[in-house]
């Protein structure tokens, strides 16, 4: 007859919430599945050089920043800039990033590497033995050009080593070349050793060797100790702005009058030297977020400078030989990734991970919210209106014409349906006008069916 009221119906809302729900989170967790990139691991292998070399210090001081952010940097020690592009290329070495000195790296380097940027100057120091500069020595030339060593014993560095890479790269634009490599030199004949550092400064002054080239920072013990060694000479190349032109890696360097040692004026006058850079390289598929963080520790360690280099002058776009990863150029524009300033390195990482769930929080869940308050309106509203369906069937039978009977009969229907309606409806207070109303509606109508029972002049009009 009349509708009757049951537990899910008054549960509707709750229920339609329920939907909106379940559907969002479904739309989120596919979305996540399907779209979002895998979190970025939290452990990085790093290759350096020797374990007594500057790149091993700072790749340790790297290590201490990056454990703050909860990231291991496990650090390779290797035979230098070769080896550690040679590793970077491997697939299976697991190496990821390297510290690696500018000029070494080839075409082939390019094609699945990129720089973070260079982290400070590492100078070409070349020195020899004062009794060479009389051979050297013309009446219109100083001793300042490398191609003047032609013919000397000179040391180059260990294969797979960056001094080596830079020397023979500047000899070679000098033609300056080994006259019989791998065999016993000759009188007279030009020769390449592969000492290096302090083994190199020993068999200088020992005249095992004439000239010796180094790449070393001007802190380094042999570096000072030839520096003030009166036996030794340091070339102060008087082409630096030639080289400069030619070999775009390298960055200039003065080092001024007595920068090593003010008391003792050491050295005695300007050099010019040129120097190629440490460059922190890394493989192209090494997470964007790892790419920054890893250049933000950088940062931190190199930012303060050195003797050679100013204040927020490194790291550096500059000086570099391999193609600037896209996460470096935002860098060095914008600073590190707004997130990364704010939250921890994990959340920064969430929080950028996910902002591709945006899509269904504004496709899926926004069209859901906005049409569940007018579903949950018509619902409720829907408890109110279907009761008018008997009401209206009262009226017409009313108009058509019913007997005494069906009248008394009908007036019964209508008070069995008020006291349902106060029973059963429930709606919120919001919606208590439609509620009333519809009372309202009922007990006039039951007024008319009594006053039209209870007229005695319109009895027989209602009689069949």
């Amino acid at each position: 007859m009349s509708p009757s009221p049951t537990r899910a119906s008054r549960k509707y809302p709750q229920l339609v919430w329920a939907l909106v729900a379940l559907v969002s989170i479904a739309g989120l967790i596919g979305t996540y599945m399907l779209f979002v990139e895998p979190p970025p691991p939290n452990h990085l292998v790093i290759a350096t050089g020797s374990a007594e070399g500057a790149y091993y210090k700072f790749a340790q001081q790297y290590a201490e920043e990056l454990k703050k952010e909860g990231l291991t940097l496990k650090v390779m020690p290797t035979k230098g800039s070769i080896e550690n592009l040679q590793l970077l290329q491997d697939d299976g070495s697991g190496v990821e990033a390297a510290l690696v000195q500018s000029g070494v790296a080839n075409a082939a380097a390019a094609a699945n590497l990129v720089a973070l940027g260079s982290l400070y100057r590492e100078p070409l120091w070349v020195f020899y033995r004062a009794s060479v500069r009389v051979d050297l020595e013309t009446p219109s030339v100083k001793t300042e050009q490398l191609g003047q060593f032609a013919g000397k014993r000179i040391a180059i560095g260990p294969p797979g080593s960056g001094t080596r890479a830079i020397a023979l790269l500047l000899l070679a634009a000098n033609n300056v070349t080994d006259a019989a490599p791998g065999k016993a030199p000759a009188s007279g004949a030009t020769h390449f050793s592969d000492l290096s550092g302090q083994a190199a400064v020993d068999a200088l002054k020992k005249g095992d060797i004439d000239v010796v080239f180094l790449v070393a920072a001007i802190e380094t013990p042999y570096i000072r100790a030839s520096l003030a060694d009166q036996s030794l000479r340091l070339v102060s190349l008087n082409q630096q702005a030639a080289y400069l032109r030619q070999f775009r890696f390298l960055a200039q360097v003065t080092v001024p009058a007595g920068l090593a040692d003010l008391a003792k004026n050491i050295p005695s006058e300007n050099v010019s030297l040129v120097a190629p850079t440490a460059m922190l390289v890394v493989r192209k598929d090494l997470h964007p977020a790892l790419a920054s963080l890893l250049l933000s520790a950088a940062s931190k360690v190199h930012a303060g400078g050195d003797l050679l280099s100013s204040p927020g002058e490194f790291p550096s776009p500059s000086y570099i030989d391999l193609p600037l990863s896209e996460e470096a150029h935002r860098y060095y524009k914008s600073g590190p990734p707004f997130l990364q300033r704010y939250l921890p390195f994990w959340l920064a990482s969430l929080v950028d991970r996910l902002k591709v769930m945006l899509i269904p929080l504004v496709m899926v869940l926004m069209p859901m919210v906005r049409a569940a308050p007018p579903l949950v309106r018509w619902r409720t509203r829907r408890k109110v209106y279907l009761w008018y369906s008997s009401l209206r069937e009262i009226d017409h039978k009313f108009i058509t014409g019913m007997s005494e009977v069906e009248l008394r009969a009908e007036l019964a229907k209508l008070r069995e349906l008020e006291q349902q309606v106060a029973a059963h409806v429930e709606v919120p207070l919001s919606y208590m006008e439609e509620f009333y109303n519809l009372r309202l509606h009922i007990h006039m109508m039951e007024e008319k069916l009594e006053k039209w029972l209870a007229d005695s002049t319109h009895a027989g009009a209602l009689l069949e």
